[in-house]
């Protein structure tokens, strides 16, 4: 539940690329003025250019790998040094490793320099700014308003920490009892399971934890109506402390203050890996779209002289968080396709090779994916990302169990797991288990592994018509 606020993270992180550039600069200077090694030209210890984003990317890296830019409520600031202290050292190994690869020629010495004075720098850093974030906490901390589920001796051990973290950014708004109503709450009680739309939306709720003595049926019945309750509503649910049912949501474990949190449903994407991923869609979206422009025109003028109706297929599609959108894609079916089938009978087999309501152009656009060329208008609007769960049909969205929106909790994409496993020869209740498995598994290098297997099955054709 602690994080940091994005902008306190850039912060941290700017300003430690700050001080790798001054160590850097500084570490030329006192190898030129302090000699205590072999005597050679002042032009040999001058930085090379490359060496200070190499250097930045290094310690920012070795940073974030031993938790320097995560949130801490009650950490001591002895704690705080020794993760400094680890990130640097694994930093200098890298140092040394991309020196040995790159600047043979880098004077030992002022190595040395470098990693002592960048050692000091960022710990004496720190140490300035501990009294200043108590008095800043509002802003360096994100704030979240927690809801207790349940009113048992660990639901309130639960209340009274968070009370107690307001450093931290957490604001406790009270309970809500899950079984039977308490006789005396002293006011903290705010209503019932079924108020929790209501008090979530009013409270203006982020963070929710269900307490749980032991996770039976009762309690995974409990849950599940929770999920239901809330499943339109943007909110973090966590249950302490027993979380062995919940196994295939690949639920986290979270110390708080020595009481066990699992994330049952929080954001899947952090605040970086969504701004990467935003900006990466862009770029790829716009080089896409200027690579394919001249195929634009000739898939236009394909569609119109093949069958009557537009050129341009718009559907309402789901998106992330369950929002509606419209997406684009290049018209591949006749007009009055639901009268050759139904939406009923499609459901059952989804796509067929022969399929009747396809026309013979659109054929050739399914069979090569070009149908889909228009969805990069959906990626630049920020209605679609280039890699994720397929954007479902509003109908059969409605059908699904809870746990199977889970695949929303991303935004939805023009190619994903599913589809460079198998694409449409796999049956489609087999699509949201890939679709959870890309959920529970994000990460940016998957993304790209993602679409270097889509530009493979679009080579080969399978599993596309």
């Amino acid at each position: 539940m602690l994080r940091y606020n994005l902008r306190y993270q850039l912060f941290l992180m700017g300003s430690d690329s700050v001080l790798v550039v001054l160590a850097l600069a500084l570490s030329s200077a006192l190898r030129i003025h302090i000699d205590l090694g072999n005597a050679a030209p002042v032009t040999n210890f001058l930085i090379p250019p490359l060496l200070y984003p190499i250097s930045i990317i290094i310690w920012l890296f070795a940073f974030g790998q031993s938790h320097v830019y995560l949130a801490h409520s009650s950490v001591s600031v002895g704690r705080v040094l020794r993760r400094i202290f680890a990130g640097h050292t694994l930093a200098c190994l890298i140092f040394l490793g991309a020196l040995y690869v790159t600047y043979r020629d880098f004077s030992r010495l002022q190595a040395v320099y470098f990693m002592a004075l960048l050692l000091v720098f960022v710990m004496l850093h720190r140490l300035l700014l501990n009294p200043v974030r108590s008095r800043l906490r509002r802003y360096i901390n994100t704030q979240r308003t927690v809801l207790v589920v349940g009113w048992s001796e660990g639901a309130r051990r639960i209340g009274t920490l968070v009370s107690q973290s307001q450093d931290s950014g957490l604001n406790f708004a009270g309970y809500v009892w899950a079984y039977t109503a308490p006789q005396t709450a002293d006011g903290q009680v705010l209503g019932s399971v079924d108020d929790l739309p209501d008090i979530v939306r009013r409270q203006q709720v982020s963070e929710i934890v269900i307490a749980l003595k032991w996770f039976d049926q009762q309690a995974s019945e409990l849950v599940s109506r929770i999920m239901r309750l809330l499943e339109h509503d943007p909110v973090n649910i966590r249950i302490a402390p027993d979380y062995s049912e919940l196994a295939y949501f690949h639920a986290k474990p979270e110390d708080f203050q020595g009481m066990t949190l699992v994330g049952l449903r929080e954001t899947v994407l952090s605040p970086a890996e969504r701004i990467f991923k935003r900006l990466f869609d862009i770029f790829f979206s716009l080089a896409a779209l200027i690579v394919t422009a001249p195929i634009f025109g000739i898939i236009a003028v394909a569609i119109r002289l093949d069958s009557p109706g537009p050129i341009i297929f718009r559907q309402l599609r789901i998106g992330q968080h369950g929002r509606r959108f419209v997406i684009y894609k290049f018209r591949s079916m006749h007009v009055n396709a639901d009268r050759i089938i139904t939406h009923e009978e499609a459901a059952k087999f989804v796509k067929l090779p022969d399929d009747p309501r396809v026309t013979r152009v659109g054929a050739f656009l399914r069979r090569t994916s070009l149908d889909e060329l228009p969805q990069f208008f959906n990626v630049l609007k920020g209605d679609m990302s280039v890699v994720g769960p397929r954007p479902e049909v509003t109908w059969l969205a409605e059908q699904y169990e809870w746990w199977q929106r889970k695949r929303f909790e991303v935004p939805q994409g023009i190619t994903g797991w599913w589809q460079v496993n198998g694409r449409a020869d796999k049956p489609m209740r087999l699509n949201i288990e890939d679709d959870l498995f890309y959920v529970r598994n994000y990460s940016i290098w998957l993304d790209l592994q993602i679409i270097l297997r889509t530009v493979v099955s679009w080579i080969t054709g399978k599993g596309a018509y």
